[in-house]
């Protein structure tokens, strides 16, 4: 692997890494992460300077874990959902959250199901993992109102894998691209709308562009490994830096929350500044999309199970922890 890092130890001066971002620095990500490049250096006194790269500059939407494992940068926003193999469990745990009360919850959880199954763990260890994240509801975003499901046909959405088949159901086209091509997209007239947190309103610039926001009809999508760094890099840290990184790994994913959070309240003031109309479904549509989303959700961990994967096994361990922890909360 091609080694960055440019200084290994603390005798030999600063060790002085990079981290790639594909995300502009006005992004909710990215202020939480310059928050943990400043946690970092702080609390290894200077010894560890961290240099962000941001806005794709060195790593993009795709092949940002392969950038990362062969040393374009030290540290790296990864997006396993974007790999096109290998990470199949990955991309299904995304939809077990749903009814959870808050993302915050969610990264406890998702750490619990990280430590006991090793099937997760395999699928992004080609980069040692820092961080999760998790984001706020994702809402259905588009150009004309979606008031019905009937409205859905024809429509093509942005969307994670579990909601192609109900979106299919209903007469539209899931797409799983990045928010970078679906914004360009809406631009363009070739997308119709996109699932996505408030935040998008002001970081993707969304609101220029978006017309309404049927606001019962999202997701929970859960956490996923989504900071790594080069595993060179990593083992040729000292003990002492490595110890303050992995004391960090909660802390980084909590703070990506607290800021996506804030940057959600953010973007919904600007939606309301820019016309971007409230529309609901009925709660009988609400349920009807509800019950195929959660069926979706197990045919996909059945299908999994074929492979060889644990994915029921995960699926059931993950909605016993919402369960129980929705009800001590």
């Amino acid at each position: 692997m091609k080694q960055s890092m440019k200084a290994r130890t603390a005798s030999e001066g600063v060790i002085e890494l990079k981290y790639g971002s594909q995300y502009p620095p006005s992004h909710s990500y990215s202020v939480a992460d310059m928050n943990w490049i400043q946690k970092i250096e702080k609390e290894t006194n200077g010894r560890v300077k961290i240099t962000p790269y941001w806005s794709g500059t060195l790593i993009g939407n795709v092949g940002n874990i392969a950038a990362v494992a062969k040393g374009t940068v030290d540290i790296g926003f990864i997006t396993p959902v974007f790999e096109p193999s290998g990470v199949d469990l990955t991309i299904a745990a995304i939809g077990y959250f749903w009814g959870s009360p808050s993302d915050k919850l969610n990264i406890k959880i998702y750490w619990e199901l990280w430590d006991k199954f090793p099937e997760l763990r395999k699928e992004v260890d080609r980069v040692k993992v820092l961080a999760l994240t998790a984001a706020p509801r994702m809402r259905l975003t588009t150009l004309r109102p979606v008031k019905t499901l009937a409205d859905l046909k024809g429509m093509k959405i942005k969307t994670s894998g579990d909601m192609i088949a109900p979106l299919k159901a209903f007469g539209a086209e899931g797409l799983g691209i990045s928010m970078a091509e679906a914004v360009d997209g809406m631009k363009k007239g070739t997308m119709d709308g996109v699932f996505c947190n408030a935040d998008g309103y002001k970081s993707m610039k969304l609101a220029e562009i978006a017309k309404y926001e049927t606001e019962n009809l999202y997701f929970t999508r859960g956490p996923n490994a989504a900071r790594g760094m080069n595993w060179d890099t990593w083992n040729k840290l000292p003990p002492d830096i490595q110890k303050v990184f992995e004391a960090n790994k909660e802390w980084w994913s909590l703070e990506i929350v607290n800021i996506m959070e804030k940057g959600d309240i953010k973007g919904r003031e600007l939606a309301n500044k820019a016309g971007v109309q409230i529309v609901q479904l009925s709660a009988s549509e609400v349920k009807k999309f509800s019950d195929l989303h959660e069926a979706e959700d197990i045919k996909m961990a059945q299908e999994l199970d074929k492979k060889g994967l644990p994915a029921t096994k995960i699926y059931n361990e993950a909605r016993r922890l919402v369960k129980t922890y929705s009800a001590t909360k």
